[in-house]
């Protein structure tokens, strides 16, 4: 019975070491099942992780694709746009050049009726003036034996110009 008459620092050694076995049991199930636990939730964030990695890169993907895509319609609309800008210079050049021609070819008509009017009317007071100059010319000059055979002369050529046939 000495045997079991252990001194109490045993006693106390002996009953922690029990208690930290029956502890180690009950709290290694407890915490290797809140790790397990933890580990499973890491892995599920990981996984969940990678699966939003892989769907960032294809979103990143398919923007780059659509920006490509964006220059290279830009391109084609800028392209575009610069040959309309030509075609509508060109248009424009080639219609200034008609009213141009058009315009100058009015301003001549008009130049040309214009000088044909002033002729007209150099004409007229040249023939005017003669008149009037004659009318003086023969009023100042011309006496009454001489305007009654003027007259005679005048009557006769009007008569011959009636009896010709």
């Amino acid at each position: 019975m000495a045997a079991l008459m252990l001194d109490e620092n045993m006693w106390v050694a002996i009953a922690f070491g029990g208690f930290i076995v029956l502890v180690w049991r009950r709290g290694w199930r407890a915490i290797t099942g809140m790790l397990d636990k933890r580990s499973a939730e890491i892995r599920k964030n990981l996984d969940e992780a990678k699966a939003l990695r892989s769907e960032a890169q294809k979103e990143l993907s398919q923007c780059r694709r659509m920006q490509r895509d964006a220059n290279q319609q830009a391109k084609e609309i800028v392209a575009a746009a610069e040959k309309a800008a030509r075609d509508i210079e060109k248009a424009a050049a080639e219609n200034v050049e008609r009213v141009i021609a058009r315009r100058r070819a009015q301003a001549d008509a008009k130049i040309k009726a214009m000088e044909a009017q002033a002729m007209q009317e150099i004409r007229n007071q040249t023939a005017r003036l003669a008149s009037q100059a004659t009318a003086a010319l023969i009023t100042s000059k011309l006496d009454g034996k001489a305007a009654t055979k003027l007259l005679k002369t005048d009557i006769a050529n009007i008569k011959s110009l009636d009896d010709s046939p």
